[in-house]
Parts: C-alpha cells; sequence; structure tokens
C-alpha cells in the first residue's frame, strides 16, 4: 500500500511563499544594483563627455590665441621684410655714394699732382681722362718748357709712360701733345677726405 505523508507536504506548502518571497527580493535588489550601475556609468560617461568637451574647448581657445598670435607675427614679419629691403637700398645707396667719392677724388688728386708738376711758361689748353689714361695738349714759350714738363711726370712717381707726342712751334709758342698713365705709388698718402 501506499502512504502518503501529509505533514511534508504542508511543510513544503509553507515553504513555497516565502521562497517567493525571497525570489522577489533577489530579483528588486538585482533590479536596483543593475539600476545604481547603469546610472553610475551613465554619471561616468557624463562627466568623461563633459571632461572632454571642456578640453576640447580650453584647445580651441588656445588654437584662436595662437592664431591671433600668428597674424600678429606675419604683419610684424612683413614690416621686418620691408624695413630689411629699405635698409639695403639704402646700404646701395651708400655703397654709389662712397664709390663716387672715392672715383671723385681720382680725378681731384690727379689734376693736383698736374699742377705741381706744371713748369712755368707752360699752360694747358685740354686734359681728358678715361679711367687712368691721360690726355694732355697745351702751349709753351719754349721747347725747354715742354721738356721740363715732360721730365717733372716722369719724375713725379704719380705718372707712367708718359709719351711726348707732337711738338711743333707755331705763331703764340710751342704746341704740344702728351698722354700719360695715372699711377699713384702704393706708398704715397692718400688724399685726405673732407668732411663735408
Amino acid at each position: 500500500m501506499i502512504k502518503i505523508n501529509l505533514i511534508a507536504e504542508r511543510k513544503a506548502a509553507k515553504a513555497k511563499p516565502g521562497a517567493a518571497q525571497k525570489i522577489e527580493t533577489g530579483a528588486e535588489t538585482q533590479t536596483v544594483l543593475l539600476t545604481g550601475i547603469l546610472l553610475i556609468g551613465v554619471i561616468i560617461a557624463g562627466v568623461w563627455w563633459w571632461a572632454k568637451n571642456r578640453e576640447m574647448a580650453d584647445w580651441q581657445q588656445k588654437i584662436r590665441v595662437a592664431q591671433v598670435e600668428l597674424d600678429r607675427l606675419v604683419e610684424i614679419r612683413k614690416k621686418g621684410e620691408h624695413y630689411k629691403k629699405q635698409k639695403e637700398r639704402l646700404e646701395r645707396q651708400i655703397q654709389l655714394v662712397t664709390d663716387l667719392k672715392k672715383q671723385q677724388d681720382v680725378p681731384v688728386h690727379i689734376l693736383d699732382q698736374i699742377s705741381k708738376n706744371l713748369p712755368e711758361f707752360l699752360w694747358l689748353e685740354s686734359l681728358s681722362a678715361k679711367a687712368n689714361q691721360i690726355d694732355l695738349k697745351g702751349q709753351a714759350t719754349t721747347y725747354n718748357a715742354v721738356s721740363n714738363f715732360y721730365n717733372n711726370l716722369t719724375g713725379s712717381g704719380y705718372f707712367k709712360n708718359v709719351v711726348l707726342g707732337r711738338a711743333s712751334e707755331g705763331a703764340q709758342g710751342v704746341g704740344f701733345t702728351l698722354n700719360c698713365t695715372f699711377s699713384p705709388p702704393s706708398e704715397a698718402p692718400a688724399p685726405a677726405e673732407s668732411d663735408s
């Protein structure tokens, strides 16, 4: 015969409602826990997004500041290049004036040396110079004056290749031509520059 234990069933029946309550409480706890984790994750993501957004805004501000500085420096560089070109132009002009002044000193020095070597009773009618090559044309009262002029130029140390051209007697005296090269000696003192 089969025996049925009803007492055990009653205990089991009594235990079932409490177990269901435990299951329901555990599910609620898990839901709250998952919701809390999800909420914490959302908060962390929001804070991270805010921090990155703030960092990006800071970088954009730095870029704007750098762009303004770059624009300012580009303008300064343009001004610097303009001043550099202006300086180079002024230096070229100064060099040109200096070269002209040096070239001006040579003709003055040539005339000074020729006048120092002119003997009495001799005068020049024309003088032409190309670079350092000089052509002279003049008159003298005697052949001796022409000869003295030739000797003075040759002995001065400032004139080389002195060649007496044609000398002929005319109504006003002796006409002559002479050509030479102006070549100041290296140890000769340079002409003093004026302060004007």
